[in-house]
């Protein structure tokens, strides 16, 4: 004879909630652990089980053919932030537009992935240096100086990965 419980042939009212939400809305498993009390593990069960009883499990998703880029609000004004400025963070990128990090971060990778954009827009983090690299592309300032008035003992290595990171770096003057 078995030990234990005897496995129910119906899911509980948690589990049921926990599958109703995970099919629709965008919250990840980590998330619904959180608000459940329960582990990230225990809500993969869930999923597994409730598949077993032949519940349907499908999560929705936001694929590129269904996010039209040319009608997003979000997508058309951060094509417009970089056709003034390559140089910017995507923290200053969410200020801007006024979003949350993550669907900034999302609609980013959507354009990037698209090819509307380089893959080398906002990859930048800190804002310090892109203010340094705005004062080293508009003035005549060598790169000594402008490294010493930012605190960068190594402004001339930041210059080089910046650059083989495909980030455009000509300085205005010397084009003329």
């Amino acid at each position: 004879m078995g030990r234990g419980r005897k496995p129910s042939k119906e899911l509980s009212y948690r589990d049921k909630k926990i599958v109703e939400r995970l099919n629709s809305t965008f919250d990840t498993m980590p998330q619904l652990a959180k608000k459940y009390g329960i582990t990230k593990q225990r809500v993969h069960e869930i999923l597994i089980r409730a598949k077993q009883l032949g519940y349907m499990v499908n999560r929705p998703k936001l694929l590129k053919r269904y996010h039209g880029i040319n009608q997003c609000e979000v997508c058309n004004k951060i094509l417009q932030v970089s056709k003034k400025s390559e140089l910017v963070t995507k923290r200053q990128l969410t200020q801007i537009l006024n979003v949350e990090y993550k669907i900034c971060n999302w609609h980013l990778n959507q354009l990037k992935g698209a090819g509307y954009l380089s893959k080398s827009f906002a990859i930048t983090r800190s804002d310090n240096i892109i203010k340094a690299l705005h004062i080293y592309k508009s003035s005549s300032l060598s790169i000594n100086a402008v490294g010493k008035m930012f605190g960068y003992k190594n402004f001339y290595s930041i210059l080089n990965y910046l650059k083989q990171k495909g980030i455009k770096l000509e300085r205005e003057w010397d084009q003329l």
